[in-house]
């Protein structure tokens, strides 16, 4: 399995080849000129965008590192147990509150009566 990383880094190569080539066909076809700004020019900026992201990305830094950690199947499958159980823990606690309450509730109906 690979890491949230690699697959991001992957995916962002691939656009970012794939809006390059995008471009090219443009410019074989006759649709873009190099030398006007226009629509043409969004797709070599955003192929840009997305190689340099992903070159950040494989790297283990950049906006997105956060995100997508580069971390091994260990240290993932670690950081999900941990996760889960400050969510049973949090979930424990919020049980005991509510038992403590209807206690306390409980009590106050018996002095009343």
């Amino acid at each position: 399995m690979s890491n949230p990383s690699d697959a991001a880094s992957k995916l962002l190569y691939g656009t970012g080849f794939g809006l390059l080539l995008v471009a090219g066909f443009g410019l074989i076809e006759g649709r873009m000129v190099i030398d006007d700004i226009g629509i043409g020019w969004l797709f070599i900026l955003l192929s840009a965008i997305a190689l340099l992201l992903g070159n950040a990305l494989s790297g283990g830094s950049g906006p997105l590192a956060t995100a997508f950690p580069n971390e091994s199947s260990d240290e993932l499958a670690i950081r999900v147990r941990k996760d889960i159980n400050a969510s049973i823990k949090d979930a424990s606690v919020g049980s005991a509150w509510a038992e403590l309450e209807a206690n306390v509730l409980e009590e106050e109906l018996s002095e009343q009566e």
